[in-house]
């Protein structure tokens, strides 16, 4: 058998085609799970910057007597709690989604390049 050069750029093409070939819906739940996944940071950011906004404009009154519940009249500041738990834990839970779909891929791909070779 001979052997053929190809560059690092072939290569990378041919690995890419390979992937695509062996597990396509593998590879759509990665893109998408890394989607979902980049996002979380981004809104958990936002969700907390409105927080921080509604408790300094609520400080800024000057009222502070019986906290909870002033919070608890205040509803983008309940819903903006509300939202950055449940970013939190949707985020914890796709990185584990993600890492069992990174072993079922990498399984994959393992099996179907030693079918092919």
């Amino acid at each position: 058998m001979q052997i053929i050069e190809i560059s690092p750029f072939q290569a990378f093409r041919r690995s890419v085609i390979t992937v695509m070939q062996v597990v396509p819906q593998e590879l759509r739940y990665v893109a998408i799970l890394t989607l979902l996944g980049g996002a979380g940071p981004a809104i958990a950011i936002w969700l907390n910057k409105v927080i921080i906004d509604e408790i300094t404009r609520l400080l800024s009154t000057g009222t502070t007597q019986n906290a909870i519940a002033l919070i608890l009249s205040q509803p983008v500041l309940l819903s903006s709690i509300a939202g950055s738990s449940l970013v939190n834990l949707v985020s914890d839970a796709i990185a584990n989604i993600n890492s069992f779909v990174y072993t079922s891929l990498r399984d994959r791909i393992t099996g179907g390049s030693n079918a092919i070779l």
